[in-house]
């Protein structure tokens, strides 16, 4: 075992940092105070195309350095991103327990959302952090769905309601309003427009108006999508470095 303090260790993909990803982190947190350990927020990179989650299969809420830079509002001991290569990839369960969780960050306490699942092929679950944790002496905590009219709070919801252009609805579930950051886009300042192609990580919303705020300015974007990608079109001037924060969709 490295020589490192006893952890509480909150894990998950975290994209899009929603409700659910909060309660599940505010807990670790609690946690870390009640027993004096630090607080690590553990969280993935999927590198290899053929697993579910690469970005090569999915668009994410935010890129991987928004993301890392949304985690770090917390203020925990520290934030781990693990790389699933194709050695890590293809742990055990009870391998990744022993070799990331025991062996790299001494964890006493393990807070996972009820659908975490990890390990080669996705093999391991609450159930088995559960049947494993006297072995490796750490407990573990499982925390239930938030509920969204009556549906589990999930990133899965976050993306779907994005993409059918239901703004509010994504909102309400985010703990910030959902945002494209400047360094997600490509923007033609002279033309006043942005885009992304279709090799771009990151969900764009459906076609439509949409109530914007880009910097301290309120204005009007329209999102038009085609086979090449998405334009987004501003009614006023947009300033270099602007994050473009969504209010509602107009049409």
């Amino acid at each position: 075992m490295k020589n490192r303090n006893e952890s509480c260790i909150a894990i998950g993909n975290f994209d899009g940092i929603h409700i659910g990803h909060d309660a599940l982190i505010r807990r670790m947190i609690e946690l870390s105070h009640e027993t004096n350990r630090d607080s690590i927020i553990i969280t993935f990179r999927f590198v290899k195309k053929d697993l579910k989650k690469s970005n090569y299969n999915i668009k994410y809420i935010n890129s991987r350095n928004v993301k890392l830079k949304l985690l770090k509002s917390y203020s925990v001991t520290d934030i781990a991103e693990i790389e699933l290569d194709d050695v890590i990839s293809k742990y055990s369960p009870e391998q990744f327990i022993r070799e990331i969780l025991i062996d790299k960050y001494n964890a006493k306490n393990i807070v996972v959302g009820y659908n975490f699942t990890f390990g080669y092929k996705a093999g391991g679950n609450v159930n088995t952090l559960r049947e494993l944790q006297d072995k490796y002496g750490y407990r573990v905590e499982e925390i239930y769905p938030v509920k969204y009219n009556g549906i589990a709070v999930s990133s899965t919801l976050v993306r779907n309601l994005l993409t059918e252009g239901k703004i509010c609805d994504a909102n309400n579930l985010l703990i910030n309003k959902y945002t494209i950051f400047a360094d997600e886009i490509n923007v033609d300042f002279n033309k006043n427009i942005a885009f992304t192609d279709n090799k771009s990580s990151i969900v764009i919303p459906a076609d439509g108006r949409y109530r914007i705020l880009a910097g301290s300015k309120e204005m009007m974007v329209t999102i038009r999508t085609d086979r090449n990608g998405s334009v987004l079109i501003f009614d006023k001037k947009l300033e270099k470095n602007d994050d473009i924060v969504f209010l509602d969709r107009i049409i």
